[in-house]
């Protein structure tokens, strides 16, 4: 395993080391001078800080290693004690500090509905949450079946075609007409298509020249055949043209006058076929059996294909649009949410059923903590694990060695006052 990369803070070892050759050093020149009283009370004083910081450093060196590799009973604790020390971090986890009751009893105090409608207020404002559920729509959009949603449309337009009563849609069509006034729509577009017919040169020299020829071909009847000399007398094929253009067009002006007697006449008898159809029940059921015959030969699926396609166009354009997400999307859902909030009873058999869900996953899960925690430490060689806990709590051990030789040398030095006093 790679170890990791850094240890115990090489001031405070230093300082450990140093404050301990500091009390040898001191122990040592103080020797030969113990007569001198003064001299004798401060190598009191060295000698109980040197021993004091010999025993934790012996005792700091033991958790984890045999002090200058001398294998001596009940040192390199660690190692010879990794699967207990193991465990009973597993258990101080899972009993103690993170033990099940304790965070279930915790999670049965929280208003989970609340805190998630508050998380849901925040996500639904980011940015990165638009760009996904766009994402996320453009792309149901483009999985979906085109050919069998054509089909299920093609056979549902057929379908209710063939359904629809005729008896009801010449009814329908009566009601219409007399809503929406079909049928003078009807007359004024086939006057206004008429009018752009006639007005067109082509057309016209069409007109005449087949009014013409018309005539000619009356020659052979006694009857026609003055009237018919005298009009190819009197207009060339040219003129003709023009004369009947300016009788077609005048009538055409007059057809289009509200009020105008032909017009009328037309419209009523308009309106009376249609009321008369919705009575014939011989030509109601011609219609629905032609329906029956015909429907299924027309082909609606060039129509459908370009409406499909056109809309799914127009649908992905308006996705990504700011119409959609700030006019549609975010109110729709700031609706739902406080309309969740409002709602007494929703909220709190929502709040309960995610406190029952993760009390439940607590419950299923909780061991797993521990195993996850052994797994982890498992991985570890020995030598690593020594180095991590070393890394993390050396420093404070190596001030302990400090503290030791530190301490040691002023209870030497009441320890020496003492043994002066008393002498």
């Amino acid at each position: 395993m790679q170890q990791p990369a850094s240890t115990p803070k090489s001031s405070t070892r230093r300082l450990a080391t140093v404050s301990l050759i500091f009390m040898a050093v001191g122990f040592i020149a103080s020797l030969p001078f113990k007569e001198n009283n003064w001299i004798f009370w401060l190598q009191s004083g060295f000698e109980a800080g040197l021993v004091g910081g010999i025993a934790d450093w012996f005792a700091i060196t033991a958790l984890f290693r045999h002090p200058l590799g001398l294998k001596i009973p009940h040192t390199n604790l660690l190692p010879k004690n990794r699967e207990r020390v193991i465990e009973s971090i597993v258990q101080m986890l899972e009993k103690d500090l993170l033990n099940k009751e304790s965070i279930v009893e915790k999670l049965r105090h929280m208003t989970l509905a609340d805190r998630f409608i508050k998380l849901l207020r925040s996500i639904v404002l980011l940015p990165a949450f638009r760009a996904t559920v766009t994402e996320l729509l453009l792309g149901i959009l483009h999985k979906l079946p085109r050919e069998a949603i054509l089909k299920v449309v093609d056979d549902r337009i057929s379908g209710t075609i063939k359904a629809y009563p005729s008896k009801r849609l010449s009814e329908r069509l009566v009601e219409l007409n007399e809503e929406r006034r079909l049928d003078e729509l009807a007359i004024d577009q086939l006057l206004g298509y008429g009018q752009r017919l006639l007005e067109d040169p082509v057309i016209r020299d069409q007109i005449g020249r087949l009014a013409y020829h018309a005539m000619i071909d009356q020659e052979k009847n006694t009857f026609l055949r003055v009237t018919a000399k005298t009009v190819q007398k009197v207009y060339s094929e040219e003129r003709l043209s023009l004369v009947i253009q300016s009788v077609l067009l005048s009538v055409i002006q007059d057809m289009k006058q509200v009020h105008h007697p032909n017009r009328l006449a037309i419209l009523d008898h308009l309106r009376r076929n249609l009321i008369q159809l919705t009575q014939d029940e011989d030509r109601l059921a011609k219609i629905d059996q032609w329906k029956e015959t015909e429907v299924d030969r027309f082909d609606f699926n060039p129509v459908l294909h370009r409406a499909y396609t056109a809309g799914i166009t127009e649908l992905k354009t308006y996705l990504v649009s700011d119409a959609f997400w700030e006019g549609r999307a975010l109110p729709l859902m700031n609706q739902a949410l406080d309309e969740w909030d409002q709602h007494p009873t929703f909220k709190e058999e929502s709040n309960r059923w995610m406190k029952d869900q993760l009390v439940r996953f607590v419950d299923q899960n909780h061991q797993k903590i521990g195993g996850l925690v052994r797994e982890n430490l498992n991985r570890f060689d020995t030598e690593t694990l020594i180095h991590m806990i070393e890394d993390k709590v050396g420093n404070d051990l190596q001030w302990i060695r400090v503290n030791g030789a530190i301490c040691g040398f002023f209870i030497g030095l009441i320890l020496g006052g003492i043994k002066l006093f008393i002498g």
